[in-house]
């Protein structure tokens, strides 16, 4: 590795083999690693993100604030140094959604039943903004580092073919939020079924009070995406409330860059 663990780190993995996980999009790196019968994640984020939802300490801190709430991995350690957080977490168990994906009620029901219970969280006395404004101006941190998606396509919204120009619409069409505790990044991948029909989530350091459109958003893309047009707008009819596409449109904007 081009940096050195903090000693907390380096202690817990104890010199076991580190497989590279690319699964995702994130900047941040993520390793797996076994002791005995228990597999275990290392996970690390660069400095410059450490005012962003990328940091893994806010991701940490999340993790811990959830404990009770939700079935979400156990942080074993987290640490900052040598220009890096650092976070190990325990392994959830079960396989994701993503290798269900051909199980198309079983899909519908897992994302119907992740959004029941991330909004029924409580939201007094949670710590953790991620409302549109404070994405807002995470992206606008993001862009002025140079830090944007590499696989950001302009193209995509031909009428906003600058970062500027995009965040300047998000800017003008923010709504009027309904806030509920929201995942942040609610997709197949990041939710695991059990053995027992359990749900557990990973990759929370999105995590907080948020619209609760933008979780249900993200399932919609999501379904959309590798299933159909026809199964994406199934689940929103089987949420049995009204679709605001403004709103699933003013999300996957925001998250056009991350």
């Amino acid at each position: 590795m081009p940096f050195v663990l903090p000693s907390s780190i380096a202690r817990f993995i104890d010199g076991a083999p580190l497989t590279r996980d690319c699964v995702g999009e994130s900047p941040c790196e993520v390793h797996a690693f076994s002791r005995g019968n228990d597999r275990f994640f290392l996970k690390l984020s660069a400095a410059v993100y450490a005012p962003t939802t990328y940091s893994v300490l806010r991701e940490a801190s999340v993790l811990q604030w959830l404990d009770g709430k939700l079935h979400v991995p156990e942080v074993v350690a987290c640490a900052a140094g040598d220009g890096h957080e650092f976070m190990i977490t325990r392994a959830v168990p079960g396989q994701p959604l993503s290798e269900l994906m051909a199980e198309a009620p079983t899909v519908h029901q897992a994302f119907g039943e992740a959004l029941r219970q991330l909004q029924a969280v409580p939201v007094e006395g949670c710590p953790f903004d991620s409302s549109a404004s404070v994405r807002l101006r995470e992206l606008e941190y993001l862009v002025g580092q140079g830090l944007i998606a590499d696989d950001w396509d302009p193209e995509t919204w031909p009428d906003l073919p600058t970062p500027e120009a995009l965040i300047a619409h998000l800017h003008a069409s923010v709504p009027v939020e309904d806030l509920a505790f929201s995942h942040g990044d609610l997709c197949d991948a990041n939710l695991f079924l059990d053995a027992r029909e359990r749900l557990h989530f990973i990759d929370l350091g999105r995590g907080g009070l948020a619209d609760r459109w933008l979780d249900i958003a993200f399932a919609h893309r999501n379904l959309a995406e590798e299933l159909s047009p026809d199964a994406a707008e199934r689940f929103i009819r089987q949420l049995g409330i009204p679709d605001q596409p403004a709103r699933r449109l003013f999300f996957e904007q925001l998250d056009e860059m991350f």
